[in-house]
């Protein structure tokens, strides 16, 4: 079975003029903020560091072919790719609906011979998709979310479309939106295998679904470093690797799965640093894995039976726990590590899992020694990655939501042997303040590891107000900018004794609306939580979680017409009327008087927002008016510039 294969980016599929048919064995669009905001992070992290448009973005293999239409030469059937091509069609109505002029916007629609248009995409039998689609496009249905929360084939569209839009208009300068739509139309690029006629769908899908067994940048880099050491000792640095490489599965259970752990004797601490007197390797082993690990690059890549793991991050719901980044992302957080213990300042800043072989250069592995060290290093960063970062779990008793959550890991004695197992910690500041952190720091890159990392490598016996402090004086100096060079700088004592601007928070004065960096509620929310009587129940059950919709307390268009009294600033659009909502609780209080919102949000079991429950518990919120922003607002001011000026005095030493 050939494949007609090629490279097409966006601007060669509308220029050709395909139309994208969805049959009916498709599963409808699924994709939630977590893969858009990294699908678009990724873009914005390659469009803002790279110095040359013709840099293109690669977003992987899709498959189509060819419909039994006569008339539509161009018309292909969707076999995979739907995701994503869905995906870049809701980023396009995103700018069109936003009125950027973008060249982007020429992908929503298809010109037929008759020079009529129609939206590119039909369904062989999701008529609603189709007509949602088409009122995206016509601005006359986006807003709609509270009217197809229940639909299956509809929600995550409404909801992909909000997260979109904000994602476009809080993380990219506007000077530069036009610009980002115009590389994505130009260089993002499919690899684009047209089927040929007569294929066998079943075993098709049924080869796709099993097809993901490729070599990964990170076994390359692998490969190579391992040719920098002695032969002796590959095999021990190959199993080093293994054990750090599974994200999806907890440190101590990747140790025993690849090492002989003489379980009598090793601890938890045991796991610190690599110890051969637990963590044997017999170095003389004939088996076929021994053999498998100790190969050459060239070995690797032209032996077809190499069992090569996957760099992605599991999404399987049975896993115990899913980490927060890849282990490329983890490779190159150590990578920056290793540079900065060795005094090295010369190298790459951009932190990109597409780019790991460009980003960690051989060339600074100069000898067997240094290599070693970066194995070992290695080794350490993922023991304290597992030990103090949050993973993604379920809590105990839950709905089977996934949380970010700290766990402790318990030992257990039977037959002489120890054994580990992870139970969820008590809800922390730490673990509230690096959700702050993951939502706010770039889904992909998460610059602030690296400081963070560091800070844990070079101190021992830390105490969790120690490791707390650290996290806000990370978080106090990676205000919204360009993070990649502060999360560099803020291991020197000269940055992190650097004050905080506090005129950053002038912004706060202004009138921005929805263009409002969510940064700035994030952080409230943090705050405002650290001296929440925890003894309320609500505040139990309380999480931040991902939000990307902006809610006026006093709506927009007011549902009987009301408006705030006459005032020289616009403060229907300023911060202290403003709170983060998911879409689908943003769509729940609409357009309703303050009062009927407040009744909503009372009856609600959490707290939708600390920032809004502030709000609706004001003596005066059934007069909510300009008075009343302007005082909230001062408030929400006065308790960031209040932290700013305590935290510089309490840095570490």
């Amino acid at each position: 079975m050939k494949f007609e294969t090629s490279i097409k980016t966006v601007e060669q599929i509308v220029k050709e003029n395909y139309e994208f048919i969805v049959p009916v064995y498709q599963r409808p669009f699924v994709w939630d903020d977590e893969e858009i905001k990294k699908l678009l992070g990724d873009i914005l992290n390659t469009f803002t560091n790279t110095n040359s448009d013709s840099s293109n973005y690669f977003v992987g293999n899709t498959y189509v072919i060819k419909s039994s239409n006569k008339i539509r030469e161009n018309q292909f059937e969707l076999i995979d790719g739907q995701q994503r091509f869905t995906t870049f069609w809701l980023i396009a109505n995103a700018f069109k609906l936003l009125n950027i002029k973008t060249d982007i916007t020429d992908y929503l629609e298809i010109t037929y011979p008759n020079n009529t248009k129609d939206i590119r995409f039909d369904f062989d039998i999701r008529i609603e998709v189709a007509n949602y689609l088409k009122g995206l496009l016509d601005n006359s249905s986006y807003l709609k979310f509270s009217d197809v929360s229940e639909k299956e084939f509809l929600k995550f569209i409404a909801k992909g479309v909000e997260t979109i839009k904000h994602f476009i208009t809080s993380e990219i300068k506007e000077e530069q939106r036009a610009n980002f739509g115009n590389y994505i139309y130009k260089n993002v690029c499919f690899v684009f295998n047209i089927a040929p006629k007569n294929t066998d769908l079943n075993a098709l899908f049924t080869a796709l679904g099993t097809s993901g067994i490729q070599l990964q940048q990170s076994d390359i880099l692998k490969a190579r470093l391992l040719e920098k050491v002695s032969k002796s000792s590959r095999i021990k640095y190959s199993k080093i690797w293994d054990a750090c490489e599974d994200m999806c599965n907890y440190f101590e259970k990747n140790v025993a799965d690849v090492f002989n752990i003489e379980r009598a004797n090793v601890k938890p601490e045991n796991f610190k640093f690599y110890d051969r007197t637990f963590f044997s390797v017999n170095d003389n082993s004939n088996s076929s894995e021994s053999n498998h690990q100790s190969k050459t690059i060239s070995e690797i890549i032209n032996n077809e039976e190499v069992d090569i793991k996957i760099d992605t991050i599991n999404t399987d719901n049975s896993s115990k726990c899913r980490s927060i980044i890849s282990f490329n992302i983890l490779l190159i957080h150590t990578y920056r590590i290793f540079n900065l213990q060795n005094q090295r300042e010369n190298f790459e800043h951009a932190i990109d899992p597409k780019k790991l072989l460009l980003t960690i250069k051989l060339d600074d592995f100069s000898s067997s020694e240094e290599t070693e060290h970066f194995f070992e290093l290695l080794w350490k960063v993922r023991y304290v990655f597992d030990k103090h970062v949050v993973k993604w779990r379920i809590e105990e008793d839950d709905d089977n939501d996934e949380k970010l959550l700290l766990t402790e890991i318990n030992t257990s004695r039977s037959y002489e042997k120890n054994y580990f197992s992870r139970t969820n910690s008590a809800y922390s500041s730490s673990q509230m303040l690096q959700s702050v952190l993951y939502f706010t720091g770039g889904f992909t890159q998460q610059y602030w590891l690296t400081p963070f990392l560091y800070f844990l490598l070079e101190n021992e016996n830390l105490t969790n107000e120690q490791i707390l402090l650290e996290l806000e004086i990370i978080d106090n100096l990676m205000l919204p900018g360009d993070k990649k060079e502060v999360s560099l700088e803020l291991v020197s004592k000269v940055k992190r004794n650097e004050k905080i601007d506090i005129n950053a928070l002038n912004i706060l004065n202004e009138s921005h609306g929805t263009s409002f960096h969510h940064y700035w509620f994030y952080k409230l929310e943090y705050l405002i939580w650290k001296t929440w009587d925890k003894n309320d129940n609500k505040i139990k059950q309380f999480r931040i979680t991902s939000k990307n919709s902006i809610e006026h307390v006093f709506p927009q268009n007011h549902e009987f017409g009301n408006k705030l009294e006459n005032t020289e600033s616009d403060w229907l659009n300023s911060f202290g009327n403003l709170g983060l909502l998911s879409v689908g609780e943003n769509s729940s209080y609409n357009n309703q008087d303050v009062r009927k919102k407040k009744v909503d949000f009372d009856n609600k079991q959490t707290y939708d927002s600390l920032k809004l429950a502030q709000i609706y518990s004001s003596p005066n919120i059934n007069s909510w008016g300009t008075e009343n922003i302007k005082q909230h607002q001062q408030e929400m001011i006065t308790t960031l510039q209040n932290h700013y000026k305590t935290a510089v005095s309490e840095i570490i030493e």
